[in-house]
């Protein structure tokens, strides 16, 4: 029980991490390139997600969410629990159109009823102003065991 706890705590923090940077990927604007190529655009994002459980199945768990900070939107993810780590796909839909869809891979950091976790995001894909987005990121945060509740802080470059 204890191992199987510490998988999904892995893998709701590394969606949270994937649902915060998603966030922040989301919410920048960007103006329509006029008749020349368009200019790559940089941005340093910082931002918190608070995920809940929608369902379980296996050693898969599905968890939604809202994400504030620099971008803030709706998150959706899917993780896969593992006995060391947790990996996952993340998909931020920005509150100013567009999503960004990315991986995640996290480890926990303790074993208590409130985990704390911490890992890295990969950013390779993305819909309308965001579909050329890549970057990468990290993130910390913590899970409660026995809700699946996550919160997480996240911080990454991405170039869009």
């Amino acid at each position: 029980m204890g191992q199987l706890q510490r998988q999904r705590s892995i893998v709701v923090m590394a969606v949270l991490a994937a649902l915060v940077l998603g966030l922040w990927a989301g919410g920048v604007s960007s103006a329509a390139p006029s008749g020349h190529a368009a200019k790559r655009k940089s941005l340093r994002l910082t931002d918190t997600a608070s995920l809940h459980l929608v369902r379980k199945s296996g050693s898969t768990l599905y968890e939604k969410g809202t994400a504030t900070g620099t971008l803030p939107g709706t998150v959706s993810a899917r993780f896969v629990t593992g006995v060391t780590k947790v990996t996952g796909t993340v998909t931020f839909h920005s509150s100013g159109g567009g999503s960004i869809t990315m991986t995640a891979v996290g480890y926990p950091q303790s074993s208590g009823t409130i985990a704390r976790f911490s890992g890295n995001i990969a950013v390779r894909s993305g819909t309308g102003r965001f579909r050329n987005v890549l970057g990468s990121g990290t993130f910390t945060g913590t899970a409660n065991r026995r809700t699946w509740a996550v919160t997480v802080h996240a911080n990454a470059n991405l170039t869009y």
